[in-house]
């Protein structure tokens, strides 16, 4: 697969976030079909958290295509969908819950700040360098948030960093190759790695970048190849899953970029988003293939759920990028 007759702005499956835009013709801000009732998709409803017990876990999943700014669809582990979060969506991606159980949306266009059984957000992360993808939040409370590209140079891509109570970033993080970043994540010492395209054409295109300590000083490419990388996630081993879009594979890796032998083959489902569990004894994919989430037992890679949606409170999901899990994953 070669994409390099792409737009320069566009590249991988980093980039079909970008390419959806004219896809679906999703107009940032704006209704995408103004004949849409918006009277099927309040964006004012209660919280979610009336309607189920503050202590059941949920998963979180983003729609980026969804009517008319993408949303946030709110499901029980079982698969019932409780709510759905439309307040400040635009084109959500990357989605994080912290430890606090605040739920992290990367908009195209900020971060938002949605606190536990909320649909309104309590912050904004402003993000004048590009538009974000995706967001984590190390143990010490620093966020984190990858951009697709940067505004001011589409050939190059940074993370910017934001420490606790800054809603604008301090700092960013750089590796001179990366010509995209499509997600990232944190590990319980605080390390950040970055999964990275190189290269505008593929294969052999995505690699992993560690920030040791979240800091530029010492930032290193790990070794690993891959077609087309996206998701990445540490695991409760400490290890971390890694999603290749383009082979369909999520693999395990130590941290110093060895292959452990774990290896989840996603067949038909081509995987954005990851999320662990936090018993460590579960993955979920944003599959974007067929607008849904997955649900793997870890590390079997037996497929126990899919979760799709949204008779109850709106239309099918159209395009899933980011999933999460409530409670957030151990340690981060």
């Amino acid at each position: 697969m070669r994409i390099s007759n792409l737009p320069r702005g566009a590249v991988g499956a980093a980039t079909l976030a970008a390419l959806l835009a004219s896809c679906f013709g999703v107009s940032f801000g704006a209704t995408m079909q103004p004949g849409f009732s918006s009277a099927l998709r309040p964006s004012t409803r209660p919280g979610f958290m009336s309607r189920v017990d503050a202590k059941e876990d949920l998963v979180y999943i983003s729609d980026f295509a969804s009517i008319p700014d993408g949303d946030v669809n709110v499901f029980t582990w079982d698969g019932l969908q409780v709510g759905q979060i439309t307040n400040g969506m635009a084109a959500p991606e990357g989605l994080f819950v912290d430890a606090k159980r605040n739920l992290w949306v990367a908009n195209i266009t900020n971060v938002l700040v949605f606190p536990h059984g909320s649909v309104s957000p309590s912050e904004t992360l402003t993000d004048p360098v590009g538009p974000p993808t995706d967001v984590t939040v190390c143990p010490d409370g620093t966020a984190y948030v990858a951009d697709l590209y940067d505004l001011n140079n589409t050939d190059h891509a940074s993370i910017q960093v934001y420490p606790p109570g800054h809603t604008s970033p301090t700092r960013n993080l750089s590796y001179d190759q990366d010509f995209r970043s499509p997600a990232l994540t944190c590990d319980a010492a605080g390390n950040v790695f970055v999964s990275v395209l190189i290269r505008q054409s593929l294969p052999n295109a995505g690699v992993i970048v560690e920030f040791p300590g979240g800091k530029q000083g010492g930032v290193k490419d790990l070794g690993i190849v891959f077609q087309d990388v996206y998701g990445i996630k540490p695991d409760n081993a400490g290890n971390l899953l890694v999603s290749d879009f383009v082979s369909r594979t999520i693999t395990e890796y130590t941290e110093t970029g060895v292959a452990t032998g774990v290896q989840i083959a996603t067949g038909r489902s081509q995987i954005f988003g990851l999320a662990v569990s936090r018993n460590g004894r579960f993955v979920l994919g944003a599959d974007i293939d067929n607008s849904r989430g997955v649900l793997w037992s870890f590390p079997e890679g037996v497929v126990k759920k899919r979760y799709t949606c949204c008779s109850r409170f709106g239309l099918p999901m159209q395009s899933v990028h980011g999933v999460a899990f409530d409670p957030g994953q151990a340690g981060i």
